[in-house]
């Protein structure tokens, strides 16, 4: 099975709270492309003491990817703060003011209006959430990446059907330069054989260099251990594809690495034009491999 990195899910939940105020909220839920695992998290102030948790239940099962978790609120008022009055600060701002009026026979009465919009005087009490709310909170990610999950195998599907056809092109290339590279082989032997009976006679030194350098022509086109090479990496990247594992994305990219350090060899050292074209074919088809492979977890 493969899994795409990419996907897209959203849920929503109500909370009551014990007073009966109820709240909605909204979760989304969005995973891309990333070497590592990798999370942004948006959350409500209030709710961000359980980020770590929201982080866990992600990591087991999304695995790979950049996370982008988002959490709204549509009544703020449900996890309101208690607000208290400071009564040593407010007992401090009498004595001062009577310690005033006293020092400077300053006449008049401190009104409400004006105590309240002095610094300090009411304190606020963060009110931590309740533990059935983030029961149901925590219990909304789960599902929330499940559906994830879900996308992620209907994308990894399609993913998987283009790399099986890509692979069917590379594996019906790679087998006519094989038989294009065995073609030409016979060919070259054939020519060598010929200037080989030419100097077969002569013992001077310069015809034993031209038997040496017909002998190394011949090995410079032979790309038979390549090919072997390149096949075994087709085959390891079809059990790859197939295997029951998750985390397959590193480990297809390597081997496509291969297979390019493998054809890029065999152009080389093949100079003809047939198996050249067909080797550009495989360089295309793998280069689109590798750009599909960077999405898969």
């Amino acid at each position: 099975m493969v899994l795409s990195m990419t996907g897209f899910a959203t849920k929503t939940i109500t909370l009551t709270r014990n007073d009966a105020s109820k709240a909605t909220v909204t979760m989304s839920l969005k995973s891309l492309n990333s070497r590592f695992f990798e999370t942004t998290c948006k959350l409500p102030y209030q709710l961000s003491n359980l980020e770590t948790a929201f982080i866990k239940i992600f990591k087991k099962k999304l695995l790979r990817g950049h996370i982008h978790f988002t959490v709204h609120v549509d009544n703020q008022n449900v996890f309101q703060e208690v607000i208290e009055p400071s009564l040593n600060t407010i007992t401090a701002y009498m004595q001062a003011i009577e310690q005033i009026k006293k020092q400077f026979a300053i006449q008049g009465a401190l009104s409400l209006d004006t105590l309240i919009q002095l610094p300090n005087v009411l304190r606020v009490q963060e009110q931590e959430i309740d533990e059935e709310s983030k029961k149901m909170l925590l219990s909304a990610a789960e599902e929330l990446v499940d559906l994830v999950v879900i996308a992620r195998q209907q994308e990894g599907a399609a993913l998987e059907t283009d790399l099986q056809q890509r692979l069917a092109i590379l594996t019906k290339e790679i087998a006519a330069i094989e038989l294009a590279a065995i073609a030409l082989v016979d060919e070259q032997k054939n020519k060598v054989n010929e200037l080989l009976q030419e100097i077969a006679h002569d013992e001077s030194k310069l015809a034993e260099a031209r038997k040496n350098a017909l002998y190394a022509i011949l090995d410079k086109i032979d790309i038979h251990e390549e090919v072997v090479r390149f096949k075994s990496h087709l085959h390891n990247l079809k059990e790859q594809l197939s295997s029951p594992g998750a985390e397959k994305g590193k480990k297809l990219d390597f081997t496509l690495q291969e297979l390019a350090r493998e054809i890029n060899t065999i152009a080389a050292k093949c100079s003809d034009a047939a198996i050249g074209s067909r080797a550009i074919n495989i360089k295309v088809e793998i280069e689109k491999a590798r750009e599909q492979v960077q999405n898969i977890v």
